[in-house]
């Protein structure tokens, strides 16, 4: 059928799409139930007494929403779904330091607790008690706690909140 060579380049070929699409996942207003047209993505309820962090967060899941569910309105009452982040802990400690014990670079971790709620079925579609995301910073790179730390934080939050809830959708 196919010849040693050709063979092996197929496979060779499959195994690198297969790596291109490892990690490429979102979510998509199909992917939620149909009777979903609209959400409600309520202000995080804050813990941890840092006002910028929780409105960073809020920011960035409606942005996660923008971008991957297109077909689902936001709105800021009477929705089809509740979307509820309660931001638990946060912490900035150093990871790793130099010959000199000088901190290089800072581990910041954020906690929270994440329910989406159907209100149409009155069931829960996704929960998560306590969903944790880390980032690190370089200060030796001119990196900050805010800028950089937090906000890597909050990238691998949106991508775990995605990926654990397509688990339930």
């Amino acid at each position: 059928m196919f010849s040693r060579y050709e063979s092996r380049f197929l496979l060779v070929a499959i195994a690198l799409l297969a790596c291109l699409l490892v990690g490429c996942y979102s979510f998509t207003a199909s992917t939620l139930p149909s009777h979903i047209k609209t959400v409600q993505i309520h202000e995080v309820d804050d813990k941890t007494l840092d006002p910028v962090l929780a409105n960073n967060i809020h920011t960035a899941v409606v942005d996660m929403f923008k971008k991957n569910a297109g077909g689902v309105r936001l709105v800021n009452e009477d929705a089809n779904a509740d979307f509820q982040i309660t931001l638990l802990g946060y912490t900035n400690k150093p990871e790793n330091y130099n010959s000199n014990s000088d901190v290089e670079t800072y581990r910041v971790t954020i906690r929270v607790n994440v329910k989406f709620f159907d209100n149409v079925k009155e069931r829960i579609i996704y929960e998560s008690n306590s969903l944790s995301a880390d980032g690190t910073y370089d200060i030796q790179k001119n990196e900050t706690e805010d800028r950089h730390g937090q906000a890597r934080a909050i990238e691998k939050l949106q991508d775990l909140i995605i990926a654990n809830a397509l688990a339930k959708w």
